[in-house]
């Protein structure tokens, strides 16, 4: 992927600035053509998802990630430099504690169950590369 809105995205939802995050994927969603179009839809769901679990809306998150789980697990393990498979792990893990959160059976600790985009090694040094210092 060589928009850098893609790239800004990831390291927006990496810093849980999720409605940043989902805003700018978004946006380039809606000028992407190409046939991994649902790949970004996965993204911005499951930002909008990290969003409403941070607001403690846990409804809300389950109902945005689990779409965004579904789109996403149609993905290869490794897509638009994404590991995308460790991602799905962590995302399930997350809606594990989301579930214990709205039961009272668990707090909110954003540092141990907010999941990160973990990008695969060839794909790191591009995401730096488009790493500018005029993100905010």
């Amino acid at each position: 992927m060589t928009d850098e809105r893609y790239w800004k995205g990831i390291r927006r939802f990496n810093e849980k600035e999720f409605f940043e995050a989902h805003e700018i994927l978004e946006d380039l969603w809606h000028e992407y053509r190409e046939t991994d179009r649902t790949y970004l839809q996965a993204l911005i769901q499951i930002s909008a998802g990290m969003y409403h679990a941070d607001a403690g809306n846990f409804k809300g998150a389950k109902s945005q990630l689990a779409k965004g789980v579904e789109k996403l697990s149609q993905y290869p393990a490794s897509h638009q430099g994404v590991d995308v498979r460790l991602l799905l792990r962590d995302l399930s893990m997350c809606l594990t504690t989301i579930d214990h959160c709205e039961r009272g059976r668990a707090q909110i600790s954003p540092n141990s169950f907010f999941p990160t985009i973990k990008l695969t090694t060839k794909h790191t040094q591009e995401s730096e590369t488009h790493h500018g210092n005029n993100d905010h």
